[in-house]
């Protein structure tokens, strides 16, 4: 099977493009490197022929029609991601993420390509204090990020019947977390910020007191879920779910998954502590994800918890 991913240079793009080859998929990957990273690109390229890497922007149709052609999955994971640029530059954030969104769909659909599975975001459902939070709660977005995204969401719901043979089933991603999970940045995903300074011998820093929760979910969950959809029947699926783990975490007892992890693989950590901050405005206090939905329509199950997905993302990418 030839599989299309759209942001292979990225985080989860490029752990899911390693994950389809390994399952034994031919396997395309499209960016443009705006913010995915070419070391990720070279250390998928090494599983060899298997994997071929055009390098593109999803707003040019001319290109994207070209490159997806063949594929029978398509996974369109590409996107302007950062909540503080949408703010800066709503029109890039638009161009972007919902035209380059309707690109890639139209592209799959005149690829004939029989799965289109997107990544919607946790993010559409806004500060919302409803936990945990369900697929049916009205979408709240605070940002023109989450906006793209709910909007993603519309316009695959709107235009399924003009792709009469192609299931479009999108995810709205909690906390995913994994190898090669970029670091920097103010607002960078904890779990690679807080490696990143105790592999430092730095403290993490924690706003607001470490009770705030939030739902982490391995990116090898994903992975794995993204396979067997890319097998599913044609029209078998068409819905947005939630992609987490139905688990909720406190930031101090992550604090303390991550401490313990790295001392078992015998790498020492400051002994003072996390630093504590004020909260930041505009955080979210608490995020769970109910995901009975997608465990009962499509047989979602995330078999890797927290500590053995840190164990793991230790292992990958630290070669521990």
């Amino acid at each position: 099977m030839v599989s299309f991913v759209t942001g292979a240079a990225g985080f989860i793009g490029s752990n899911l493009c390693a994950h389809l080859l390994r399952a034994g998929h031919e396997v395309v990957g499209f960016d443009n490197f705006l913010t995915g990273k070419r070391e990720n690109v070279a250390r998928v390229a090494k599983f060899g022929a298997a994997f071929r890497f055009i390098e593109g922007d999803i707003r040019d149709k001319a290109q994207l029609n070209a490159a997806i052609r063949g594929a029978r999955c398509v996974v369109h994971l590409a996107a302007q991601g950062s909540v503080q640029k949408s703010f800066a530059d709503v029109g890039m954030n638009n161009d972007i993420n919902v035209g380059g969104f309707l690109n890639v769909l139209a592209a799959a659909g005149e690829a004939g390509a029989g799965v289109f599975v997107y990544a919607s975001s946790c993010a559409v459902y806004g500060n919302t204090e409803t936990l945990p939070i369900v697929e049916s709660l009205q979408p709240a977005p605070v940002s023109p990020y989450a906006v793209s995204k709910l909007a993603n969401e519309l316009y695959s719901t709107s235009l399924d019947a003009t792709f009469p043979s192609m299931s479009l089933v999108g995810l709205r991603l909690f906390n995913i977390f994994g190898p090669w999970q970029d670091p920097a940045g103010d607002y960078a995903a904890v779990v690679p910020r807080w490696i990143d300074r105790l592999m430092r011998g730095e403290p993490p820093i924690i706003f607001g007191d470490g009770s705030a929760t939030r739902d982490f979910c391995y990116v090898g969950n994903v992975c794995r879920f993204i396979e067997t959809l890319a097998a599913i029947d044609a029209k078998r699926a068409h819905a947005v779910y939630n992609v987490g783990t139905g688990k909720a975490t406190s930031l101090r007892d992550l604090y303390a998954s991550i401490f313990r992890v790295l001392r078992e693989l015998g790498i020492r950590s400051p002994k003072t502590g996390p630093e504590h901050r004020p909260w930041r405005a505009g955080d979210i206090v608490h995020s769970l994800s109910d995901i009975s939905s997608v465990k009962r329509a499509l047989g979602y199950a995330p078999g890797v918890e927290l500590d053995e997905g840190l164990e793991l993302l230790m292992r990958e990418q630290y070669a521990i």
